[in-house]
């Protein structure tokens, strides 16, 4: 027996719930692991006959809520030892029908190298980072590729419309913000870039960092590691869910509602905690990470996320056709 899973989740987190899930049911976990946008892609290049089961993560429930709607995603009420409502405060947990749930929560914000960017240098709103001062010393994925990318995308023109009417401001902004990108990431994430000294900030949600800290093993190496890379988040940031979903005509749906329940335990629960915020209120925050699950809230800023699902394209074909007058920046992921 088998289950496909579509992914752009930490390799590592996605290899350990996949050893851990078969080591349980006999089931064997097939994995693609790539980014956000190019899985969309593939879920609906492969509609008329799907080859996914699962699509977990994907930047944020973004993606999902657009997928729900050109239904490609099957309703599934999953086995979850937790209460998960619809709402938890202004957190979007789940989709009313149940076609995709959130398994962990993420904050978008950014890595920085303390040793060269002291605290009292950072930027202290998202607008800052449109300067003159940071030309060609931000570093973030391409929006065609990713979640991450698209979030940010989203986040500034909702911005926009929140604090003037119009999006106009906020294509205006990420106009200047695009010239001061140093490049795409493309041969690695943000955060590597960030410790080498490449770049001082680099677009992240932290368990993007929290992964490249984990990845030196020993606490002593972590410790080295956080002296060159640190993460925080901005006021009037999104901070929204990650989600899981089933796929609609997945050719193994049993597998499929199997593997869901499981990531949902306490097991699966505790493999994806290591790098972040899990929706079971019951766990701590991720280890190496300066802040709360409820300083992440008070940082957070409201979201109309049908708005979001609706123009998804729209603005990444809009930031591709407007904001993109260069074509030297490398494809990330």
């Amino acid at each position: 027996p088998t289950v496909m899973v579509y992914t752009p989740f930490p390799q590592s987190t996605a290899d350990e719930w996949a050893a851990a899930f078969e080591r349980d049911t006999g089931i064997h976990v097939e994995q693609i692991e790539e980014p956000t946008t190019r899985v969309y892609s593939r879920l609906r290049a492969e509609k008329a006959y799907p080859r996914a089961d699962v699509w977990i993560g994907g930047g944020g429930m973004v993606p999902f809520i657009s997928a729900a709607n050109e239904g490609l995603l099957e309703p599934y009420q999953p086995h979850i030892p937790f209460d998960m409502p619809e709402h938890r405060g202004h957190l979007v947990l789940r989709d009313p029908q149940w076609r995709w749930e959130g398994v962990a929560i993420i904050g978008l914000g950014f890595a920085y190298n303390p040793s060269r960017l002291p605290a009292d240098q950072l930027p202290r709103t998202w607008d800052d980072l449109a300067l003159p001062r940071w030309h060609h010393d931000v570093i973030m994925y391409d929006p065609a590729a990713s979640g991450t990318a698209m979030l940010f995308v989203e986040a500034a023109i909702m911005r926009s419309l929140q604090h003037s009417g119009s999006e106009e401001p906020g294509w205006k902004y990420l106009t200047d913000y695009y010239h001061n990108l140093s490049r795409y990431a493309g041969d690695g994430p943000p955060s590597m870039m960030v410790s080498r000294g490449e770049c001082d900030i680099g677009i992240h949600f932290e368990h993007q960092v929290l992964q490249y800290i984990e990845q030196n093993h020993s606490e002593a190496a972590i410790e080295q590691a956080q002296k060159s890379l640190r993460w925080t988040i901005l006021p009037e940031s999104p901070v929204i869910v990650d989600p899981i979903a089933l796929v609609k005509g997945a050719p193994h749906p049993e597998n499929a509602r199997r593997f869901i329940d499981y990531i949902f335990s306490h097991e699966g629960m505790r493999i994806i905690n290591k790098c972040f915020f899990v929706v079971d209120p019951s766990f701590p925050a991720p280890p190496h990470l300066d802040y709360t699950i409820d300083q992440m809230m008070a940082h957070s800023m409201p979201l109309d996320i049908d708005w979001m699902g609706a123009n998804f394209h729209r603005l990444l074909v809009r930031w591709q056709n407007q904001v993109e007058d260069n074509h030297w920046l490398w494809e990330g992921s």
